[in-house]
């Protein structure tokens, strides 16, 4: 896809349609609406994606996103695209199923409701990036990838402000710790033992907030770790709300490899600084 094109799609969504092959979007398009804000914007996102696939003559592609868009008019349950369903070799398979995880952290703490148009923007645009790192040229796969970022980051900041009428100057209980894994986000049995806890310090301390930030050793790029530690506070917060923590009161950020706990010169494997560190607040 020529992202370019892709950036006025919207706008002229009428006349690329008349005259491209594959779906009518210009009728998915003007479909009426029966789910959220965040429906309504992931439509008019997935439609852009389709047209400007279509005018190309990608029809597979283009009939694809049609599809997500029509189920979003519908106010279906319409989830990113998963890494399998598309031929990914490499490390951009990593790349992006860590920035998948982080997306549906989002979308499953709540940014559908309070920041519906940058949540679309941001599902949209990783299945533009996944899908044009399986077909497209690689400045394509990038642009997409940049424009997804953009709108990930935009959604933390507009989070609604928690309140706490009832705060108390006691000491909350931890931090707690989670260590990872070289080059992984996955959760091991200690690693759950230790979220469980936090989560029961949590529910039973009365906090208002539990904060979790990833962080990464220093192997790798600043960019891949940064989205490495995104994966990883995400995997955290899921877990956390799995153990009865309210989505709303889960808060993640990413720090990468900044603010190690072991100081290592660049490159260096460390396993003190491959965590996530869960905080609890009043």
């Amino acid at each position: 896809m020529k992202f370019l094109k892709f950036a006025v799609a919207i706008a002229l969504l009428p006349l690329l349609a008349a005259c491209a092959a594959g779906p009518n979007t210009d009728a998915t398009m003007k479909m009426a609406n029966k789910g959220s804000a965040f429906h309504k914007a992931l439509q008019a996102e997935y439609v852009a994606l389709a047209v400007a696939e279509a005018e190309e003559w990608d029809t597979e592609d283009a009939n694809y996103f049609n599809n997500k868009a029509i189920a979003a008019a519908n106010g279906e349950d319409v989830q990113p695209q998963e890494i399998k369903e598309r031929t990914i070799v490499g490390d951009a398979q990593w790349e992006l199923e860590a920035a998948r995880q982080a997306l549906r952290a989002e979308l499953l703490g709540g940014s559908k409701e309070w920041a519906p148009a940058e949540s679309a923007r941001a599902q949209a645009m990783f299945d533009c990036w996944l899908q044009e790192e399986e077909d497209g040229p690689k400045k394509d796969a990038d642009a997409c990838k940049a424009a997804f970022n953009a709108a990930l980051d935009k959604i933390p900041g507009m989070r609604p402000a928690m309140t706490n009428a009832t705060s108390k100057a006691t000491k909350m209980p931890g931090p707690f710790v989670v260590y990872f894994d070289f080059d992984s986000f996955d959760l091991s049995a200690t690693g759950e033992a230790v979220v469980k806890e936090a989560a029961e310090a949590a529910l039973a301390a009365g906090a208002s907030k539990v904060v979790v930030t990833g962080h990464t050793d220093k192997a790798g790029s600043d960019e891949y770790n940064a989205g490495l530690s995104r994966a990883r506070a995400a995997a955290i917060g899921n877990q956390l709300m799995l153990n009865g923590v309210a989505r709303d009161m889960v808060e993640r950020s990413s720090a990468g490899e900044s603010f190690p706990d072991k100081s290592t010169a660049d490159g260096v494997k460390e396993p003190l600084n491959r965590r996530v560190v869960i905080s609890l607040t009043r």
